[in-house]
């Protein structure tokens, strides 16, 4: 899971398989848009990040998965979760200064990772990000809340929050979600973007055939398993009818012999591979009238009966 504030919502929960998605980012590339798409499904969390109109970031984190996607890679994951339709999508906006932040950290390396708030001595982690002269970011998160502070050579710049677009220059909110209970925190060092100029993905590559293609491959997915089962189905329905067959024989065997047996295969030629109820009782009829033949009524009523029985376990 990627743990992020949420930013001023500029959308939310929307279906990104009903949107374009290479349009929309391209509206929000003309208006200088600066902020993040956030898309969560049941496969895992795709971020995008935009700084003043440019993407410069795109990193997909699947579920049980070790190792994140990033770049051209992660966009591509990202369309394919979309298409496929069960993906939420959440666009947050944010202030030029915090979206490179926000880029640096999600490609941070942990120094802490996941650690229990009531076992961690802050004055000493904070004496260290000092005496180190740490760049990065501590965050600090519950279930549903999650309070970030950025750190420059051993300096706090700012703290980010939920529903923010700026830096702040006050801890309550971050002070405030550290007592909530169940608070854990992450230290992540990170490389300073200032004063680099990051590259814009879109200027480098075309989102809309990247988009067609993603779902050119799933709809061909899509057909390939259908005719698969198209031919599962046929495997079995097959199976299911040389099943009943066989069963048939036996039980023909056992009562009339081998004269039934010839009786069931000749019977059996009337019934389709769907085997319908009505195929099946004509079949019956057909047993009866030839078995009559060379059996009483008892050993004919027995081997219909038994053969009622078997078919309706297999059927």
């Amino acid at each position: 899971m990627i743990l992020l504030p949420k930013g001023s919502p500029v959308k939310e929960k929307i279906n990104p398989a009903r949107v374009n998605l290479p349009e929309a980012m391209e509206k929000l590339a003309d208006s200088g848009f600066s902020g993040y798409l956030r898309f969560d499904s049941p496969i895992g969390t795709g971020i995008i990040i935009f700084q003043d109109g440019h993407l410069i970031s795109a990193l997909m984190q699947e579920i049980d998965v070790d190792g994140r996607i990033i770049a051209y890679d992660a966009i591509t994951r990202i369309f394919e979760m979309s298409i496929l339709g069960n993906a939420v999508l959440n666009i947050y906006r944010l202030s030029s200064e915090v979206a490179i932040s926000v880029h640096a950290l999600l490609h941070g390396e942990y120094v802490y990772h996941g650690q229990d708030i009531k076992l961690i001595d802050i004055r000493g982690l904070l004496n260290r990000i000092r005496d180190d002269r740490l760049s990065g970011c501590l965050r600090i998160y519950t279930e549903d809340r999650v309070a970030l502070i950025f750190y420059e050579s051993g300096s706090a710049l700012g703290f980010f929050h939920d529903g923010s677009t700026e830096l702040e220059t006050t801890a309550d909110l971050s002070l405030s979600v550290a007592a909530l209970p169940g608070a854990k925190l992450d230290l992540l060092s990170t490389i300073t973007a200032e004063g680099k100029k990051m590259a814009d993905l879109m200027a480098s590559a075309d989102l809309g055939p990247m988009w067609e293609k993603a779902r050119n491959r799933l709809l061909e997915e899509r057909k390939r398993r259908e005719s698969q089962s198209g031919k599962l189905s046929e495997t079995e329905l097959k199976a299911r009818r040389e099943r009943l067959l066989a069963l048939f024989r036996g039980v023909a065997e056992r009562h009339v012999g081998q004269f039934g047996v010839t009786q069931v295969e000749k019977a059996f030629r009337k019934v389709s591979p769907t085997i319908s109820l009505v195929e099946i009782e004509h079949f019956f009829s057909d047993m009866i009238r030839m078995a009559k033949l060379v059996a009483g009524p008892s050993k004919v009523k027995a081997m219909v009966e038994e053969m009622r029985r078997g078919a309706k376990e297999l059927l």
